[in-house]
Formats: C-alpha cells, sequence, structure tokens
C-alpha cells in the first residue's frame, strides 16, 4: 500500500511538472527514433587528417565526463541536426596532440550558442586550449554571436573576432532555485523535514517560499567565487583589468558589437567569408578543415592496454543504492569498478572522476568504503568536475589526494531527510482513502497517508544526526582533520573549488589531465604508462532513452531545461521519501 502511495505521488505531481514539457514530447520523440533508427546506428569513420589542416571546435558536440561504447556511433539529435557525443578526457587529449601535431596548423573557434558544459569542464577545456596556444601555432576564434561560456572560451584565443551584426553578451552569474512549498499547499501536501546543517538547504523548495539567509549567504559567495575567478582568466587572456569587466556586467555596457572593440573585449569586426581572408594569411590558402569530432576519433583514451596503467573510474549523476541507471552513480556498479581495479595487478593507479550533487546517503558510504580499501593498496586521485558535492564529497573523502577546478561546486557536507504527507490531498482531490491496521504504533511508519508522529520524527532525526556523524567521521579521517574541524566548515555548506581548497577539503586545483599525472607520479610509473578508462556498452532501447533525456537537457529553451530539473528532483523526493540523503541543491546558470 505504501508503494501504491508513493506512486500515486509520484504521478500526481509529475502531472504539475508535466505541463511544462508535454507540448514538446512528439516532436522530441520523433527526432529521436530518427536518431536510433537511422544511419546513427551504423558509425563512421573518421576522415584521415592532412597536412596544413586547420583543427575547427564548434562546441556543437555533447562533450561530457563519462565515456560510451555503443554498438552505433554515439551520436543524438538537437533541432539542428545530428550531435555528436564526446569525452571530456578524450577532446583535452586531442588538443594536447593537436600542439604537437606537424599537420594541425591552427585551432579554429567557431563557438556559437551554449556549450553543453558546466564551468569546471569549460575551464578544463580551456586550459587545453591555453595549452595549445603557448606552442605559438595560431588560436583564432570568430563567432555571429558570443554568449558568456562561448566567450569564456573563446577569450583565451590569439585574436578575437565578431560578426558586425552579432551580440556579446555580458551580464554575470546566476543561481536559481525553484520552490514548490506553494503549489504543495494548494495541493494539500504537507511536507515533513529532517536535517543536520543549518546550510543544507536542499529541502527548502519543499518547505520555504524564498531563500533562507544561510542558503543566501553560501549561494551569494559561491556565486562570486565562481564568476571571479571566470572573470580574472578572461582578463588575464586579453590584458583587462578584472573591475573593469565587473563593471561591464553591472551596467550591460556591451550593448552593441562597437562597444565590445573599444572595451578590448573583442578583437575586430568581420563577417564570415572575411574571416575566410584572415585564415589564408595566417595559414595558406590550401588549407584543410578537421573538425573536433573527426580529429578526437583519432586520439580516443583506449579502452584496454598492455603494461602500467592509470585507470579512470567515472561517478556521475545521481548516487543512488543498487546498481543504478548508466546516468547514475549506482553503490554496487561503481563499488565492483573500484573493487575490479584493486585487483588488478596491471592497474598502478585510480583516478575516480566524480561529478556528482550526491544522493543516497548510504550509497555513498558503500562507495566511500570501497575507495577507501582501494587506497590502502594503490593511490586513488580524484578528480573532481562540475560537482561533487554532498555525497559526491562523501565518496571523494577517503582518496589519497583531491583535485579540483576552481570552479566545482563542491562540500556540502550534510545530510537530510523528507518525508511527505499526501492523505489529506488525496482524498480532496481524488477521493482515495486508506484504512490501515497495524501491529504496532509506528509499524506503517513512512506511510504517506499520515503525518509523523513524534517519537518518529525523534527516531528522523536520529537516523540524520548518526549518518552525519558518520558523514563527518569519514571526511575527517581521509582528509587528516578533526571532526570538529570537518564540522565548522560542514553544516551542509557548499564551496567552490578556489574556496575548499583554503578550508581543506581540497589538496589541489587542476583538472582530469593533472589528476592523471598526478596518479602516474603517485604510482612510480610517470615516465611509462597508458591511460585507461571504462566505457560501458549501451542497448538500443537504452541509447533511445537516453537520447530523449539528453534533448531535454540539451535545449537551449531555459522553461524546458527548468522543468526537466524539476521534474527529476520531484521524482527523487517521492521516490527516496523515508531516506536520509546527501544531496546538494544548487545549479548555476552561466550561458
Amino acid at each position: 500500500m505504501r508503494s501504491f502511495f508513493k506512486t500515486v505521488l509520484a504521478c500526481f505531481i509529475a502531472i504539475m511538472a508535466a505541463g511544462f514539457v508535454g507540448f514538446i514530447f512528439v516532436s522530441l520523440l520523433v527526432s529521436v527514433m530518427s536518431a536510433t533508427l537511422g544511419d546513427s546506428f551504423t558509425g563512421r569513420t573518421p576522415r584521415p587528417v592532412g597536412n596544413g589542416s586547420v583543427l575547427r571546435i564548434t562546441l556543437d558536440e555533447s562533450i561530457s565526463d563519462n565515456p560510451t561504447e555503443a554498438p552505433f556511433s554515439a551520436s543524438l539529435l538537437n533541432g539542428s541536426g545530428y550531435v555528436r557525443r564526446l569525452a571530456l578526457l578524450d577532446v583535452i587529449s586531442a588538443i594536447d596532440a593537436a600542439a604537437e601535431d606537424p599537420r594541425i596548423e591552427a585551432i579554429y573557434l567557431n563557438i556559437n550558442g551554449y556549450p553543453s558544459m558546466g564551468p569546471a569542464s569549460l575551464g578544463e577545456l580551456r586550459d587545453a586550449l591555453d595549452g595549445f596556444r603557448s606552442s605559438g601555432k595560431p588560436l583564432v576564434s570568430y563567432a555571429d554571436s558570443y554568449t558568456q561560456s562561448a566567450y569564456y572560451i573563446s577569450s583565451v584565443a590569439d585574436r578575437v573576432y565578431l560578426n558586425p551584426a552579432g551580440d556579446l553578451e555580458w551580464r554575470g552569474m546566476a543561481s536559481r532555485t525553484m520552490f514548490f512549498k506553494g503549489m504543495l499547499d494548494k495541493l494539500g501536501i504537507r511536507s515533513e523535514i529532517v536535517r543536520h546543517g543549518r546550510y543544507k538547504s536542499a529541502v527548502e523548495p519543499f518547505t520555504e517560499r524564498e531563500m533562507s539567509p544561510e542558503s543566501r549567504l553560501q549561494t551569494e559567495r559561491l556565486v562570486g567565487s565562481i564568476w571571479g575567478g571566470i572573470v580574472a582568466q578572461i582578463a588575464d587572456s586579453r590584458s583587462l583589468d578584472s573591475a573593469a569587466l565587473q563593471r561591464y556586467a553591472d551596467s550591460l555596457s556591451v550593448d552593441t558589437p562597437e562597444r565590445g572593440v573599444e572595451l578590448g573585449m573583442i578583437d575586430s569586426l568581420l563577417y564570415s567569408d572575411q574571416m575566410e581572408e584572415v585564415m589564408d594569411s595566417l595559414i595558406g590558402p590550401d588549407y584543410d578543415v578537421i573538425d573536433l569530432a573527426d580529429y578526437t576519433a583519432w586520439y580516443t583514451v583506449p579502452s584496454s592496454a598492455a603494461g602500467d596503467r592509470v585507470e579512470v573510474i567515472y561517478a556521475e549523476g545521481d548516487i543512488v543504492d543498487g546498481y543504478g541507471r548508466r546516468n547514475e552513480v549506482g553503490s554496487d556498479r561503481l563499488s565492483q569498478e573500484l573493487s575490479e581495479a584493486l585487483d588488478d595487478d596491471d592497474i598502478a593507479a585510480v583516478v575516480l572522476r566524480i561529478n556528482s550533487p550526491g544522493g543516497s546517503a548510504l550509497a555513498s558510504d558503500v562507495i566511500a568504503r570501497q575507495v577507501g580499501l582501494l587506497r590502502h593498496k594503490k593511490p586513488v586521485i580524484v578528480s573532481m568536475g562540475d560537482y561533487a558535492a554532498s555525497g559526491g564529497y562523501y565518496i571523494a573523502a577517503p582518496a589519497d589526494m583531491i583535485c579540483a577546478s576552481p570552479f566545482t561546486v563542491t562540500g556540502s557536507i550534510g545530510v537530510f531527510g523528507l518525508m511527505f504527507d499526501v492523505g489529506d490531498a488525496l482524498e480532496s482531490n481524488l477521493g482515495i482513502t486508506s484504512s490501515t491496521v497495524a501491529s504496532n504504533v509506528s509499524a506503517d511508519m513512512g506511510d504517506m497517508t499520515r503525518p509523523m508522529t513524534g517519537a518518529e520524527r525523534r527516531y528522523m532525526q536520529r537516523a540524520v544526526d548518526r549518518t552525519y556523524d558518520r558523514f563527518v567521521d569519514v571526511v575527517a579521517e581521509g582528509r587528516n582533520l578533526t571532526a570538529n574541524r570537518v564540522d565548522s566548515i560542514a553544516q551542509g555548506r557548499v564551496w567552490s573549488g578556489i574556496d575548499a581548497s583554503g578550508v581543506g577539503l581540497v589538496d589541489t586545483r587542476c583538472g582530469l589531465k593533472g589528476a592523471i599525472a598526478l596518479a602516474a607520479e603517485s604510482a612510480g610509473v610517470f615516465d611509462d604508462f597508458t591511460v585507461t578508462t571504462q566505457r560501458p556498452s549501451q542497448s538500443r532501447i537504452g541509447m533511445f532513452i537516453e537520447l530523449f533525456g539528453q534533448e531535454m537537457a540539451m535545449s537551449e529553451d531555459p522553461l524546458v531545461k527548468l522543468a526537466a530539473k524539476t521534474s527529476e528532483r520531484m521524482r527523487m523526493a517521492v521516490r527516496d521519501n523515508d531516506k536520509v540523503m546527501a544531496l546538494t541543491p544548487l545549479e548555476l546558470t552561466f550561458n
């Protein structure tokens, strides 16, 4: 019966969220069916790289942490056609190779729109491009219009060009939280929470109508830290003043292409045909163009290799109990991968790449235990992506060393329990009632048709407090800190990678390539090692389901993105109604 009411509530809430996205379902379904049934299943062989080539980077590809090997090419559709899906490590490796490849004469950035990457991943890609620039080969950028994220990447170029009729967005970064309490009140649904950590704001969307002072404080600090780092990097590349760039954002000063040139953010205004003349002058008139997806295919990190190996293992998505779906971090699946790495004598060291906002506290503890066991036998280096917070930090803590991007969202050491009482809502809105026969007073604890009793609330609070203490102990042991010190920087507070290194939660600031180098050095194999990754295969039906989700995620429509995120968080809240969770709610908007 309890599962029945969970299902009813899930459907009830989903109906509300579906109003945002139902109208696009049919069109997305048609496009996804076209992708899965069309020639994307056949794959394609990347074309050869010729002498005098220019590597063109548009970031039209979907670039994510976790690579996939499928029985067909890793492609999906958006509104404009096929989109290749690439692994970040492969892309960075390809850019590094291009710097040494005598066939590649230059890189041409042509980024329009919104790259499908978070600030930390964008930062790693930008660092790779900066390394290419250091090789002395030309790196130029052109766009019809620059979004902020596209400009952040492009600002590393030697020359930045813009269409005379285009735009340069420059207005800052934001973090938006949706609150559902008003909707729940109208439906007659009561939420009951227990938590440990005054900054643990993951439950606030269900209990408040706006940010608490603590949540606003930490979010303002986080956004300011990450945006300040982005501005500083752009200022350094463009020889501009950071304070001036901040003023331009506050006053929306870059309101015309000409102002972009005047303020030093753009070098020149040109049309695309004039860019051909620029490239001819740099490379010569007979240069060839190769796209990022084709070039990356030549430098894909192998799935297996002989000799000493540094294995990259991915933890990307919400942390869940059991095996989990492909876009989730299942405790059984990840623990199995870590255990296999422990037993494989050819694996000299492991890099655990984390891109997760957390999830189940129990699943996080199971994974953390396996990370600790692995650490006792061989080096384990954690590389943090866009998010490694709450449960994502829990599984990182036992590692030998933690590396984070300056723009990683991490910390959030805190836990909570969230329960719903939908009894009145079901009766008043749907006419559904229930009767329960129980052997003991709290035998039906967790039943969503009644409120918690005082004893049950105290029981849940003890469970939350016990889990928080366990979380703190795991961090204290892994980070070589006292429990009191961890508690002082915990309480559910989120930190940027920049600030996390200052309070002892992160050892060093580096990306995935830097973490791999540290792992090889720690294992004593730096002079001769191979990087390998796990690339799980995927069925056609699995690819079909994921493609639809990718279509939703890649949409540039903020309403669609918000609806998709809302629906997923509500689904998790209902599914894990009586579980202790370690999850962070923050999501940054950097367009």
